[in-house]
């Protein structure tokens, strides 16, 4: 009997570990699938993100570069693709040369008249002065020489003969100090001068606004300027004793652009508004003359 027993308990046994395994294998079947499932779902998912994100980032990308294009189109408006490089353009509607009113050069004894505060510290010892008198913008031959800071008897008399709206320069060579590092040094000062009444002429609406005129009428010619290569430009007009534009002329150089050359000669022809004449020192109204100058602001 205990030999029955023992085999049968021995069968039972073995058929509880054949189940127990059968279990496992089931368990690790049903483990097995829902890991490849969990790993497929996840797959699909890493496919779907990846492409969001390629196509969140072609629209970004594509606003980016619509944003830059617009951007550069907005730019273009404000400049304009040939004025990019043009810059510090100079306008001017002055004098000629520096404006020293014709009773102070009458009344002047020496070179001190001529120059200022600044110029005048410089000075420490004169070495020679000379007075030339400037035609058609060039030095001309009529000059008189001096060694000292008092004027010569033959400079203040070619002084006494200069009527309104003559010129003249006066280089003056000098041992003077440097002022950055305080040396004494070989220097020389040669101003420019135009004489001009004691009241000269002015544009009733400003100065200001003459030169906004100027520029708010030229700007679409301008664009014709290529590689920032404009050059100065002179143009000599006067202003009558009624207060008018006359004799506008093309005085000299020219910015290398006929029409743009012609352009400003017909501005300063059509200036609008009034200008109030100048007037001698015995309230005479008279003409004045006045010269535009244009060009780059580091060659005018």
């Amino acid at each position: 009997m205990k030999s029955a027993n023992s085999k049968c308990n021995h069968q039972t046994e073995m058929f509880n570990s054949k189940q127990h395994v059968h279990k496992e294998n089931n368990t690790y079947k049903h483990m097995k699938n829902r890991v490849s499932i969990f790993g497929t779902t996840l797959a699909m998912l890493c496919v779907v993100c990846f492409s969001c994100t390629k196509l969140n980032s072609s629209e970004v990308t594509a606003s980016v570069s619509s944003t830059d294009k617009d951007l550069a189109l907005e730019s273009q408006n404000i400049y304009g693709p040939e004025l990019k490089g043009i810059q510090d353009l100079f306008y001017s509607v002055d004098t000629r040369f520096a404006a020293v009113k014709k009773s102070e050069i009458q009344s002047a004894t020496d070179i001190y008249t001529f120059l200022n505060d600044d110029e005048k510290q410089q000075i420490e010892r004169i070495k020679s002065v000379n007075l030339v008198v400037i035609k058609d913008n060039q030095q001309s031959e009529i000059q008189a020489y001096g060694t000292t800071d008092h004027l010569t008897d033959a400079q203040l008399d070619i002084l006494k003969s200069m009527d309104y709206f003559n010129h003249f320069t006066i280089r003056t060579e000098f041992r003077g100090k440097n002022m950055e590092t305080g040396i004494i040094e070989d220097k020389f000062f040669g101003p420019h001068i135009t004489v001009v009444p004691d009241q000269q002429a002015t544009y009733a609406e400003g100065n200001e606004a003459l030169i906004n005129y100027l520029k708010d009428n030229s700007i679409s010619d301008i664009t014709a300027v290529i590689n920032n290569q404009i050059f100065a430009l002179k143009i000599s007009f006067v202003i009558s004793k009624e207060g008018e534009v006359t004799t506008v002329m093309h005085d000299a150089m020219t910015t290398g652009y006929p029409s743009i050359d012609e352009k400003f000669i017909e501005l300063i022809k059509n200036i609008p508004g009034k200008w109030i004449p100048a007037e001698n020192a015995k309230g005479e109204k008279m003409e004045q003359e006045f010269v535009f100058t244009f060009g780059p602001a580091d060659r005018c």
